[in-house]
């Protein structure tokens, strides 16, 4: 039986087959810094299925990788906030990694509980900033970002003179840019154009 699987970018179902003698699969996991959720489930109850159907029923090679996010993700959609393990470890008293370890375990408690697999590979975004900071600097270097008080932003004007944006999203670059002159002024002064996403954002510590 073929099996297909639709296509962002093409926006088209299309037939799935492994490369290599392999199916490479990654998905986004759970930001550590409080309980699984029903929505959280949703999604990993459905990566955990599909992978079931390659492997038992394919008769496929699988590896799937599930990051875990442990450091970096800011209580705002923008360039701004705090970040939300530290904004919790406060909140309660404990440092950042120790809520870390204690959320990673409950994390896997959750889910073997719904009956999910534990993924082939499960890396932490602290295991892996060095990683980061050097795929930023590549996008500096070929003249896609830049800096500004600390935070690397992308530049998309950039960017569009010489590749198309906004297409696996199926989002119009006009409709992006007037999201982007939503935001904060705060956040727009520090831009040297409104329609730049930030990259890699400065941290202040105490």
């Amino acid at each position: 039986m073929v099996m297909k699987l639709f296509n962002t970018k093409t926006r088209s179902k299309e037939r799935l087959e492994p490369r290599n003698g392999q199916i490479r699969f990654y998905s986004c996991g759970q930001t550590i810094y409080d309980d699984l959720h029903v929505g959280n489930a949703r999604a990993y109850v459905f990566w955990d299925t599909l992978t079931r159907y390659m492997r038992d029923v394919k008769n496929w090679d699988v590896r799937h990788v599930q990051n875990i996010t442990d450091v970096g993700h800011l209580t705002d959609d923008g360039d701004q906030g705090e970040d939300k393990v530290e904004k919790r470890a406060g909140e309660l008293g404990v440092e950042p990694m120790e809520l870390v370890e204690r959320q990673i375990e409950r994390y896997f408690e959750d889910t073997k509980a719904l009956n999910i697999r534990r993924q082939d590979i499960v890396p932490r975004a602290t295991g892996h900033i060095n990683e980061m900071e050097n795929y930023v600097q590549d996008i500096i270097d070929n003249g896609y970002a830049y800096e500004r008080g600390g935070n690397i932003y992308f530049d998309l004007d950039a960017f569009l003179q010489h590749h198309d944006y906004g297409e696996m999203a199926g989002r119009e670059v006009e409709d992006l840019k007037t999201r982007r002159r939503a935001g904060s002024s705060r956040t727009r002064e520090r831009r040297t154009s409104t329609t730049s996403p930030c990259g890699w954002t400065r941290t202040n510590h105490t």
